[in-house]
């Protein structure tokens, strides 16, 4: 136990390595692409396509942020917040989710939101900054949307930034979405080898729960890991 306990902590490293590595690619994209990236060109002009990447959904109209939460620009300046399909996996359940409230501030980086599932509290971080103009009161009452539906109706927060440009910089890349799935897959493989393929359903789905699954007893820690508030 001790032995696997090390190559999970091993795994883990590595994980936080690569995501070194992300926001290393991120800042050189940035500089190689210069200002001409602007919030505008991420709006899409045709309809929006959900496709699955690595066993999770990823819709093409949305940014995602390293700690897997992601934000859809809208209109008059209104950014859609919500976290993605991997943290709804790798949750699996939830008993309930605390929100900010409607006029409070959020932090790119900083604490976003707070959910309890089995006597544990997790953290996760705000995709961008600016204020709270909304939050989706469903899911208070029902805090599985956020998990079955995380793109659709388990939205989180609705906040109003007039300059999205500046928090570009900390969000993955589009041209670099794919990889990134592909590199979490990898990772999740990793830390349990011997039963990696019972971690995806019949078409490449990722089973529900993922983080229990992967450690029973230290499930909350891996959470931690991925969503980087640990």
């Amino acid at each position: 136990m001790e032995i696997l306990a090390h190559i999970q902590q091993a795994k883990q490293a590595e994980y936080l390595i690569a995501l070194i590595g992300l926001f290393s690619y991120i800042a050189f994209w940035r500089v190689l692409n210069g200002p001409a990236v602007e919030v505008a060109s991420i709006k899409e002009t045709v309809k929006p396509i959900l496709e699955r990447i690595a066993g999770f959904l990823v819709p093409s109209d949305v940014m995602f942020h390293p700690g897997h939460a992601w934000a859809r620009v809208e209109s008059n300046d209104i950014v859609t917040v919500g976290m993605d399909d991997f943290a709804a996996k790798l949750l699996g359940s939830v008993d309930s989710i605390s929100l900010p409230k409607e006029g409070s501030k959020v932090k790119q980086g900083s604490f976003g939101w707070l959910m309890k599932t089995d006597s544990q509290a997790i953290h996760m971080l705000s995709p961008i900054e600016g204020e709270v103009v909304a939050i989706n009161d469903a899911v208070l009452d029902s805090p599985h949307l956020a998990l079955t539906d995380p793109y659709g109706k388990g939205w989180l927060l609705k906040v109003r930034n007039a300059n999205l440009t500046p928090n570009l910089k900390n969000m993955v890349p589009t041209g670099m979405i794919a990889k990134w799935f592909e590199s979490i897959r990898e990772t999740l493989a990793g830390l349990q080898p011997a039963s990696a393929a019972g971690l995806y359903q019949d078409g490449g789905e990722i089973v529900s729960g993922l983080a229990k699954a992967l450690d029973p007893k230290g499930w909350d820690d891996l959470t931690r890991e991925f969503f980087l508030t640990k």
